[in-house]
């Protein structure tokens, strides 16, 4: 038994040291886990310039149809790395950060309203020489792929929205909070950065300590930016951009988390009425980001999806 608990001491030891030592090159270890989760899904990190400014992407430059990935507010192109390991080669997956988000240039100056998203991701697809593709957004990523949809039918072969924005009559708990005088989408401290985990996700994957750090420290660096971004994208709300969902062609899958808090799933009614051509699923116990919280099933609804 005294051999055991000696055994069983240096083996706790040994496992606080490694965890001292991720916690200290913390941001090499997110850079090398993630590197390892683009591997995963073969996907190659390539940046390349859209309007005079560098834009950054995974790409697995499969030849097969191509499969683009948009993430939500304050996201970046990692959200998509457990759903992009699930398509193989079937698709050219393509996922690029958004404006002012992940690795691209945060410019306080610049315009991030859905319109504005529109307008890059199409001149991003028009520098890939990309004539056709489906789509498939999360969140405000969710609100440019409709608007895309509807302003460039003829380029957008199918859709996917996992809990979209854009339609927003059956108010969410965001909203409450929101009207309180908080964002709870913003981190402004470490420990904030844990509380918009939780409030996005009800079912959270496995995080090691070291790469939370480093994740927390960045979306608290990313404040001022966040701010403004949200700022813009909320602002859409009010301007009726929802109206031009009904020129929307594209065969449509609406998935949307019952649990979310972000933004009620009792609007995907309503977004499904605009969207002529759609197809509604609502998940049981998933939050907002049904593509990290449950990525076989959603995967699997799209599969099902796109090839029908």
């Amino acid at each position: 038994m005294k051999k055991v608990i000696i055994f069983l001491a240096a083996v706790l030891i040994v496992l606080m040291g490694a965890n001292a030592l991720f916690l200290e090159k913390r941001v090499e270890f997110r850079a090398w886990a993630l590197n390892m989760e683009a591997e995963k899904a073969g996907l190659v990190h390539e940046t390349i310039e859209v309007n005079g400014q560098q834009v950054t992407l995974y790409d697995n430059n499969a030849d097969a149809p191509v499969l683009v990935m948009l993430h939500g507010f304050s996201g970046s192109k990692t959200n998509w790395l457990r759903l992009a390991q699930q398509f193989g080669s079937t698709y050219r997956v393509i996922v690029p950060d958004l404006m002012g988000h992940g690795e691209n240039k945060q410019d306080l100056n610049a315009s991030y309203h859905i319109a504005d998203q529109v307008a890059f991701v199409n001149a991003l697809m028009a520098k890939l020489d990309i004539k056709t593709f489906h789509l498939a957004g999360n969140s405000m990523g969710g609100a440019i792929s409709s608007l895309y949809a509807a302003r460039h039918p003829d380029q957008v072969l199918s859709i996917t929205l996992i809990s979209p924005a854009g339609v927003h009559t059956q108010p969410s708990q965001m909203d409450e909070i929101l009207e309180q005088g908080s964002n709870p989408l913003i981190a402004k401290t470490e420990q904030d950065f844990y509380r918009v985990l939780d409030f996005v996700m009800e079912v959270k994957p496995f995080i090691p300590d070291a790469i939370a750090k480093a994740e927390a420290e960045i979306a608290v660096s990313r404040l001022a930016i966040n701010e403004k971004i949200f700022k813009d994208i909320r602002s859409d709300l009010t301007k009726g951009l929802d109206k031009e969902f009904v020129n929307i062609t594209a065969p449509t899958l609406i998935i949307w988390g019952e649990g979310d808090k972000v933004i009620s799933a009792k609007n995907i009614d309503e977004y499904a009425a605009l969207v002529k051509n759609s197809k509604k699923v609502v998940l049981p116990g998933i939050g907002h980001l049904a593509m990290v919280e449950t990525p076989e099933k959603t995967a699997e609804l799209m599969r099902d999806f796109i090839g029908s």
